[in-house]
C-alpha cells in the first residue's frame, strides 16, 4: 500500500477508534459531576429521562448524578435566587 493511500485510511480509523472512548453509554449528557448537572439544568432532565428510558441505566454512575441533582435543584435555585435578590438589595 502506497503513503498516500495510508493517509485516507489512518485517519477515520483513528476516528472510530476515539468514538469508542466517548461517554455516550453514560447517556445523551453523561459523564458529568452532580455540580455540572445543576448548572445545566436542560441537560440534566435530557440525561433523566434517557436514564429512565431503559431498564439498569439507573446504576450508571452518570444517572446517579443527575438523580442527584435533580432532587437538589429546587434548593439549589432558591438559594441562587435568594442570592441574587441579595445583590439587588445591596
Amino acid at each position: 500500500m502506497k503513503i498516500s493511500k495510508l493517509f485516507l485510511v489512518i485517519p477515520p480509523l483513528f476516528g472510530i477508534a476515539l468514538a469508542g472512548c466517548s461517554a455516550v453509554s453514560q447517556g445523551p449528557q453523561g459523564g458529568h459531576s452532580v455540580s455540572w448537572y445543576l448548572h445545566h439544568q436542560k441537560k440534566m432532565s435530557q440525561e433523566v429521562d434517557w436514564c429512565k428510558n431503559s431498564a439498569g441505566r439507573d446504576k450508571l454512575e452518570s444517572c446517579k448524578n443527575a438523580e442527584k441533582a435533580s432532587g437538589n435543584a429546587l434548593s439549589y435555585n432558591a438559594k441562587k435566587t435568594l442570592h441574587s435578590f441579595g445583590k439587588d438589595l445591596s
